[in-house]
């Protein structure tokens, strides 16, 4: 098989495997939905069957448009052909979902909702528009019709049920799937600490537990109480953990209002009316939690932009930008912190001069200067170990602190230095090649000696050098 059948064999595969997801993840909400919250003629209280497909298709940077609308098509229409039993009905259902669906992901995709549906308060408003308002009511005007001439259900409140049991079947299940589709959940458990995981679960268990109790332990009215846990979750875990907690509550509040247990009970007799208030309730969540976990999101990766803003700065404070290594600045202040003051020193500094330097310059300009200070640069640091430092002080002034270095190890490196400068020529063009040598100077670290007088030390050796005819080593007293 050819590398190009291969390709179009694995993604056939991998198409039939979304279909077959799409279709059955749909099929399963939408027949449960309409079993639960429908009398199989009127519209159920929410749909989260459509939210599947746009967390699909938001999920996937290439969205597969043709094989997630089709599952979906079929999945829908099956579905309510089963628990509704006409066909005319559960066709224009889907059709009406469908257009649903679409709308709700071409909407969301251009104005950048794949990624951030939470990023920002904007965009929170902008997700809560499209999905709660624009999509569900546009396709609502084909479900309210359909609901009336196939069903005789009234016009205005079939309409008033499908834009609401869509739209917060949409707003309160897509976030939270299309994060779980993306693997934004397992990428952020996994990069959590264990006492940050225990946090996450335990905060989630507090709001699941809280809403329980509202819900099914209590004949009173304690709506109110949902809310800290849910503000608590919001700050501690963001949006990710806001998106579990808003699905947690729908999820738990949903059971009980089907089953004609909770508050709801409490606002009015008929299930009808127990579903809208439990919408409403939901509603209110919405624009409570997401807001707020948009914002704590948003003030989170604003931190975590300026500490990492403050660390570039001080990098490059510290760094000399031609050749990558310490400037003056960043050497003396590591210098001067592993400098000891007391226990006896192993370390060594080594000033390093580049010899004639000036005569690059001024043969071959500038540009081939800067080229053998990079040179050198990247030469030195090959030839040190991890932890030692290479600064570049200014000019052609380099230096080299050995940590921990005997004086059989000082004087290894340093030859290999030399000799490595003096065999690896510059190349500056086709016909020019410039020779390097350098002059260095050794001195060991006393015990209480400052970075200065180490640093004198070291010059002065260098300049012995220097003196001496170049391209040596000396070793300070």
């Amino acid at each position: 098989m050819s590398s190009d059948s291969l390709g179009r064999y694995n993604e056939a595969k991998e198409d039939s495997r979304l279909w077959l997801t799409a279709a059955s993840l749909c099929f399963g909400a939408a027949a449960l939905t309409i079993y639960l919250t429908s009398n199989g003629r009127d519209i159920a209280c929410i749909w989260p069957a459509n939210a599947i497909l746009v967390a699909l298709l938001l999920a996937d940077a290439r969205p597969r448009w043709i094989t997630v609308l089709s599952a979906g098509f079929v999945a829908n229409v099956s579905a309510n052909l089963i628990m509704r039993g006409t066909v005319v009905g559960p066709l224009l259902y889907g059709c009406a979902n469908l257009a649903e669906v679409s709308l709700a992901v071409f909407f969301l995709r251009r104005s950048g909702g794949r990624d951030g549906i939470l990023q920002s308060t904007r965009s929170v408003v902008r997700f809560l528009f499209i999905a709660g308002l624009l999509a569900p009511a546009i396709s609502g005007v084909v479900g309210a019709s359909t609901a009336f001439f196939v069903f005789g259900e009234p016009l205005l409140k079939s309409f008033g049920a499908w834009a609401a049991s869509d739209g917060l079947g949409l707003v309160v299940f897509t976030p939270f799937l299309a994060a779980a589709f993306r693997g934004d959940f397992v990428t952020c458990f996994a990069g959590m600490t264990w006492l940050e995981r225990v946090e996450a679960v335990a905060v989630l268990v507090l709001a699941g537990g809280v809403t329980y109790f509202v819900f099914f332990g209590t004949d009173r009215p304690l709506l109110f109480a949902i809310f800290p846990p849910l503000m608590f979750v919001s700050f501690r875990l963001g949006r990710l953990g806001a998106k579990a907690a808003v699905m947690v509550v729908a999820i738990i509040g949903g059971i009980a209002t089907m089953h004609g247990q909770g508050p709801m009970v409490l606002i009015a007799a008929d299930a009808a009316t127990q579903a809208r208030a439990f919408q409403v309730f939901l509603a209110v969540i919405l624009l409570t939690c997401l807001p707020v976990a948009a914002e704590v999101s948003a003030r989170a990766r604003l931190t975590a932009a300026l500490a990492a803003h403050d660390l570039e700065m001080t990098a490059r404070a510290l760094t000399d930008p031609l050749t990558g290594i310490l400037n003056r600045r960043g050497f003396e202040a590591e210098i001067r912190r592993l400098l000891p003051r007391q226990a006896p020193p192993s370390h060594s500094l080594i000033a390093i001069d580049f010899d004639h330097f000036k005569q690059i310059n001024d043969r071959w300009g500038h540009l081939a200067g800067d080229r053998a200070l990079q040179h050198l640069a990247s030469l030195l640091t090959s030839h040190v170990r991890a932890g030692d430092l290479v600064a570049r002080l200014g000019g052609d002034e380099f230096v080299v602190l050995l940590l921990n270095s005997d004086l059989e190890l000082v004087k290894a490196v340093c030859e290999r230095i030399r000799a490595s400068a003096h065999g690896s020529p510059l190349t500056i063009d086709a016909r020019s090649v410039a020779f390097i040598s350098l002059s260095m100077g050794v001195a060991s670290a006393r015990p209480g000696e400052a970075y200065e007088l180490l640093m004198e030390r070291a010059d002065r050796a260098m300049y012995d050098a220097k003196e001496a005819g170049r391209n040596t080593i000396r070793w300070a007293a």
